[in-house]
């Protein structure tokens, strides 16, 4: 049986309780929501709003503040992508995802926004002063990962969003990484925007995600998608009110089912002790890495979110990848993981980017013993180890 460690890309397996919720929606609910007056598209209504209010408990967002979205990228376009406007100038940083990044390089490719990146240090942790630095007159967007999903290194939001507080800008932070696995509070964090899929830490299935946008900034987004939305269907404008600004087309029931039942999942006293368990075992495994003389393990060293990147000296990233499924059945990501510029602040763009180990709640210790093993294993075979 292969072993999986690519949860920072997509949480794999999922709870029980997902694939039956998955397969009773499909069977008896999959209708589309608000288009109709009978009882099972008022079901489905039921399900949209049963997974609003758990989303909007889980960030601490107030009523109507979250609108579906079909991924992660998905949100943050439709914030980037709404939100700027010819003439603004945004932040991002090195250790930004491509879904940040695109739409930002677009912007100004087009000549319609200015751009500043920011560097990270080789952890890939971003420092708020050089954020605060880069501020201009015409600042109006500041965004930042809430934690690497390269190094797994958390970023300093809370300081971010004081010094957002004191201009003209507003913060979007991208939650890929962390929602599900570290306490979010949008207040506490002051962003403006929060964009998160539902496929990764909250356990739910692919083609679901969320955005989290305040009314200040809301009523300034421009929806990406415009369409039917089960809405003031007399109209040929779009709805101004949320969630319907950002929700046009038939919403992904089943999936958006799925994750309502992920999210219950991960409020268990079951599932509280294994993420417990994912944080010992993620430790651990950094740990027992940096052991092995041969390996370089790129990071913090205390682990705060389950990802965690290394390289085989004298060997590129996709050899020792290639082995690991080959010959040790261990599932896991190699190369640049969506976040090219990074690399070159922790020094791993000499082997085409990083071996990505990211453990989830069901992974054993026995898998990170054999984890260990194979890369003992690859090190020797390389020829590497001293």
């Amino acid at each position: 049986m292969p072993i999986y460690l690519d949860n920072a890309a997509t949480s794999f397996p999922k709870p029980e309780s997902v694939y039956a919720v998955l397969d009773k929606t499909n069977r008896n609910f999959a209708v589309s929501a608000g288009r109709g007056n009978y009882q099972r598209a008022n079901d489905a209504g039921r399900l949209l709003d049963q997974a609003r209010s758990a989303i909007l408990a889980k960030i601490n967002g107030s009523k109507n503040t979250v609108s579906f979205a079909f991924s992660g990228t998905d949100a943050l376009s439709t914030a980037i992508l709404g939100f700027l406007n010819p003439g603004d100038h945004a932040i991002a940083s090195a250790a930004d995802h491509t879904s940040v990044l695109r739409p930002l390089w677009h912007l100004q490719r087009s000549g319609e926004v200015e751009l500043t990146i920011v560097d990270c240090d080789e952890a890939g942790i971003v420092d708020a002063a050089e954020i605060e630095s880069a501020l201009k007159p015409n600042t109006k967007l500041i965004c930042l990962p809430h934690a690497s999903n390269v190094t797994g290194a958390v970023q300093p939001v809370e300081a971010v969003g004081k010094i957002c507080q004191n201009c003209d800008a507003a913060f979007l932070i991208d939650a890929a990484q962390t929602v599900g696995h570290l306490p979010i509070d949008v207040d506490r964090f002051a962003c403006q925007f929060l964009a998160a899929p539902g496929h990764k830490g909250l356990l739910g299935p692919l083609g679901t995600g969320f955005l989290y946008a305040r009314d200040s900034v809301a009523e300034k987004c421009k929806p990406l998608r415009f369409g039917g939305t089960g809405s003031t269907g007399n109209e040929v404008r779009q709805p101004e009110t949320r969630p319907q600004k950002f929700e046009s087309g038939n919403q992904n029931i089943p999936g958006i089912a799925g994750l309502t039942a992920g999210l219950e999942w991960i409020e268990t006293e079951d599932a509280i002790r294994q993420f417990e368990q994912l944080d010992t075992l993620s430790q651990q495994l950094a740990n027992r890495l940096r052991e092995i003389s041969g390996v370089v393990v790129y990071g913090p060293d205390r682990i705060e979110t389950p990802t965690i990147s290394f390289n085989v000296s004298g060997t590129d990233c996709q050899t020792v990848g290639m082995l690991l499924d080959s010959e040790f059945e261990i599932e896991c990501r190699t190369g640049l993981h969506c976040a090219p510029l990074i690399h070159e602040k922790i020094g791993s763009n000499a082997f085409g980017g990083t071996v990505r180990f990211s453990p989830g709640v069901f992974t054993t210790e026995k898998e990170i013993d054999q984890a260990i093993l194979a890369v003992k294993k690859i090190v020797n075979e390389m020829g590497v180890a001293k």
